[in-house]
């Protein structure tokens, strides 16, 4: 089992949760609203995967999850920077939700549960990534 790729997913987890704030206060403009609303979808429901990752994956395979500076530091390195570009702004975050779902394709030897759980991370990014799809569409 890698534990590596649960750190890493828990970090873009973070990443993607934190740029989703970004663009979440950066939205302007036409249709600023429902671009704002679609930053806090994309945010919902993150932090509590991070938190199954670290008990489900980490401690239920007797390993200890990193610090949180640890993961905060790594979840920085991906964060992109904010433009006053919306669509710029939202590709990054689609990029991000991509890599992360590259990730979890990587994961192999895992139990029922583990599996399970990412599984439904993977099914709840794939349909934020068909939100934006929408959202960069032109």
């Amino acid at each position: 089992f890698n534990y590596e790729k649960i750190n890493q997913l828990i970090c873009f987890l973070l990443a993607i949760a934190n740029y989703a704030k970004d663009i979440h206060y950066k939205s302007h403009g036409e249709a600023f609203y429902s671009k704002h609303l679609l930053a806090d979808r994309i945010h919902k429901d993150l932090y509590d995967f991070m938190d199954l990752l670290k008990e489900t994956c980490l401690l239920g395979e007797d390993t200890e999850p990193l610090p949180s500076g640890e993961y905060l530091s790594r979840a920085t390195s991906l964060i992109p920077a904010i433009t006053d570009n919306d669509k710029t702004n939202f590709e990054n975050i689609k990029n991000l939700l991509i890599e992360a779902l590259a990730v979890m394709e990587e994961m192999r030897e895992m139990t029922r549960g583990e599996s399970s759980l990412i599984d439904n991370i993977s099914q709840d990014l794939q349909q934020k990534l068909g939100l934006v799809n929408l959202q960069v569409k032109d």
